[in-house]
């Protein structure tokens, strides 16, 4: 076994804390990259996604379902980008995301 083969036999799994934790080190140096991480958390491998704003948004503390801690206005600028590179290929006025 190569190296490279071991390497991709080890996983790094991403949850929320750990992403909530790598942001906080400030080492996603977007709030696209945020945002597509925390959809890929939330929404694994679905290609249309109902997203509640509110608690997709909303500062820690007020729910768990209150997830990510971001301002409503960075997600849809985020959504804008990702939109622009492909990944987002609509979203709707209830933000119902069909990803590609």
């Amino acid at each position: 076994m190569t190296q490279h083969d071991s390497a991709a036999a080890t996983s790094y799994p991403v949850d929320r804390d750990e992403l909530l934790r790598i942001r906080s080190l400030k080492l996603l140096t977007s709030a696209r990259d945020y945002v597509f991480f925390a959809l890929q958390v939330d929404y694994p491998g679905k290609l249309n996604s109902a997203i509640n704003v509110a608690a997709f948004c909303a500062p820690e503390g007020i729910s768990y379902a209150a997830r990510w801690e971001l301002d409503e206005g960075d997600l849809y600028k985020a959504l804008g980008e990702l939109r622009k590179k492909g990944i987002v290929a609509s979203i709707s006025s209830q933000l119902n995301l069909q990803l590609s």
